[in-house]
């Protein structure tokens, strides 16, 4: 804007742009309109509005309640501005990535002052602290509101994302877990919600006219996040699997260097950006069924493609993960790190580098006499090879090596910030985050660890420590929480998860209570899990430990306890889970299989036993032959 300036800081350890803004010059009275934009409430009270947004404050304090503001339509709304992609010019002093995201609203067209409010309420949700911390880059924070801000289909979406996370905030309800949508307008905070649905369905008729490969890409994760966000995990599937399906195609085509191409001017890091956002769903996608075990692929569309590129989910998962090229190799670790970039840029290469395990598990299961047996001997031994293959225990050594000589870097920088930051700090809350992911591979992703009650008895110490930064992490996400629900929803966050492995598989009763306990009380929304569902999974494996302590020693109490496996019917409101359970008539432990279903808007459920479903075999072998086998007979969304 005219007659401003706009000064840029760096802090060096958060590689955060700070903008500070002076106060701008008096402007003539020739250049200045008339300004009537207070607030209905006022406007008839005859007084002068603070015009805070969305409600006045003055209001608030002194009615306790404000009309908020009539919507005006502009006359002649502005075209967006033009948006050329040009790498060949070359800007020599060109804003930072962040301070390029704050573009001016006069620009674009929203129709009225409301889409104004709700694109600037998803730009406020998508860079929260939560969202971006868990990212590990820009995408939420700078790449997808540029995008938005130039393509009428993207910013429709926004908007869509924006009024929902508007009808949030001023929800009584300050749980997603339990949230239920209206109808029918029931107050006037419901008006958000549907002008939410509104903008969605106007961003699928936008890109049924204007279609680009971008738009298309970047529509599926925002209308992913949008279902994700009113907790419609059967619609959020369905995005995650034309998601897929999409860079599949992108990416395995015989002109994918081509569209690659076409898709940005430095495509690269925007295809890893989205590609690390379907590579962290895609597991969850194999466990969160849309329908019933039996009824056809999870991802059917993604199933066809697969089958035609000759391809299984796990080695698209792994192409998927070597998309991020960076310039920095697993051994390329300094002494210290200086700051919190090059912290994740070497782990990022190290997490890179573990998806290798990936195709090794997978080997070792379809080459096992397991695959299709239902004898309790044959599977026992399965486990207990797999657990102890030596391609496995020679890659988890390698990996804990380079791992170690990681935290060694880090441990100094991470405490300097623990010390020198506050809490509310999106320095302190990244290196919380940051810490959390490490801790989560290095503890829960070493399968040999988890062979016998020896080794797992080792790794108390670091379960401890994963409790003691997910405490930290969750008392700041609860206080965002008072703000605005929405805050806490993340695609790419996994810590509910953890917290049930940890329910699970932790030897020390006392902290496997305590993961429970966070479990309950767990603030946000994890992508496709439902916290709920995971709370009432941890609750009956605790009923499943003190049965199992009953009889024998700890090794064959731990042999029981391998044969736990569940899947997430229905969207995830279906609970099926299996396990050995005693059978006080013969003495003998046999599989049994629990049902559960939840209630909407509760943590109350009722588990009845069922008879066991399909083969009686693994059920982590129904679940991969489904994943990778296409249904004929099933019809795609």
């Amino acid at each position: 804007m005219a007659g401003s300036t706009k000064t840029n800081s760096i802090d060096p350890v958060a590689g955060i742009v700070q903008h500070t803004q002076p106060d701008k010059p008096k402007l003539t009275r020739n250049s200045t309109r008339k300004v009537r934009t207070g607030c209905i409430t006022c406007k008839k009270r005859h007084v002068k509005c603070d015009e805070g947004k969305p409600h006045c404050l003055k209001c608030l304090q002194s009615r306790g309640h404000c009309e908020g503001y009539a919507v005006e339509q502009r006359k002649d709304p502005p075209k967006p501005g033009q948006f050329c992609w040009d790498s060949s010019q070359v800007i020599r002093h060109a804003a930072p990535p962040r301070a390029q995201a704050l573009l001016n609203f006069d620009f674009l067209d929203f129709g009225n002052d409301l889409g104004v409010i709700y694109f600037d309420e998803f730009v406020g949700l998508v860079s929260a602290p939560w969202t971006s911390a868990a990212s590990g880059d820009d995408l939420w924070a700078v790449t997808v509101p540029q995008l938005a801000r130039n393509s009428d289909t993207l910013r429709s979406a926004a908007m869509a994302i924006g009024a929902l996370s508007m009808w949030h905030r001023q929800s009584p309800n300050r749980r997603l877990s339990t949230l239920s949508v209206p109808e029918v307008p029931g107050n006037e905070g419901d008006s958000h919600y549907f002008n939410a649905v509104a903008h969605y369905c106007q961003s699928l008729k936008s890109q049924s006219r204007h279609a680009s490969l971008q738009d298309t890409v970047v529509l599926s994760v925002l209308l992913l996040y949008f279902e994700s966000l009113r907790d419609n995990r059967k619609a959020a599937l369905d995005h995650v699997n034309h998601g897929l399906s999409l860079l599949l195609a992108l990416i395995t085509d015989e002109n994918s260097q081509h569209h690659i191409a076409g898709l940005a001017p430095n495509p690269r890091p925007l295809l890893a950006a989205l590609a690390g956002v379907y590579n962290h769903l895609t597991p969850q996608a194999r466990s969160v069924l849309k329908d019933r075990i039996g009824s056809g692929p999870p991802l059917p569309n993604l199933a066809k493609g697969l089958k035609k590129k000759n391809h299984t989910i796990e080695s698209f998962m792994v192409l998927l993960s070597q998309l991020p090229v960076t310039g920095t190799d697993i051994g390329d670790v300094p002494a210290v790190f200086n700051s919190l970039d090059d912290y994740q840029e070497s782990w990022s290469a190290i997490r890179k580098a573990h998806t290798a395990m990936v195709p090794i598990m997978v080997e070792t299961l379809t080459s096992s006499g397991a695959m299709h047996s239902k004898d309790d001997k044959a599977i026992e031994d399965f486990h207990r090879n797999l657990l102890g293959n030596d391609r496995i225990r020679d890659f988890c050594d390698r990996s804990a090596k380079a791992m170690d000589a990681l935290d060694v870097a880090f441990q100094p920088l991470f405490n300097k910030i623990i010390m020198t930051y506050d809490d509310e700090s999106p320095v302190y809350l990244r290196a919380i985050h940051l810490r959390l992911q490490y801790l989560g591979v290095h503890i829960f992703d070493n399968p040999p660890e988890y062979i016998d009650m020896a080794s797992l008895n080792t790794r108390t110490p670091l379960f401890r420590e994963y409790l003691s930064v997910a405490s930290i992490a969750l008392r700041l996400a609860r206080r965002e929480v008072q703000r605005n629900p929405a805050l806490q929803m993340s695609l790419q966050y996994g810590l509910s998860w953890y917290l049930l492995i940890m329910a699970f598989f932790c030897r020390d009763p006392l902290l496997r209570d305590e993961a429970v306990g966070m479990l309950r009380d767990y603030p946000g929304q994890d992508g496709l899990w439902s916290t709920r569902a995971l709370y009432a999974l941890a609750l009956r494996c605790r009923l499943v430990e003190q049965r199992n302590a009953m009889e024998g020693t700890p090794d064959e109490q731990w042999a029981r306890l391998w044969r736990r496996e569940f899947v997430f019917e229905d969207g995830g409101d279906r609970i099926i889970f299996r396990y050995m359970d005693r059978n006080e008539a013969t003495g003998k432990w046999e599989l049994v299989e629990d049902l559960a279903e939840l209630e909407e808007g509760t943590y109350e459920m009722r588990w009845r036993r069922q008879p066991v479903t399909g083969s009686g075999g693994l059920l982590m072998v129904e679940l991969y032959a489904a994943a990778n086998a296409e249904d004929e007979t099933h019809t795609p969304p």
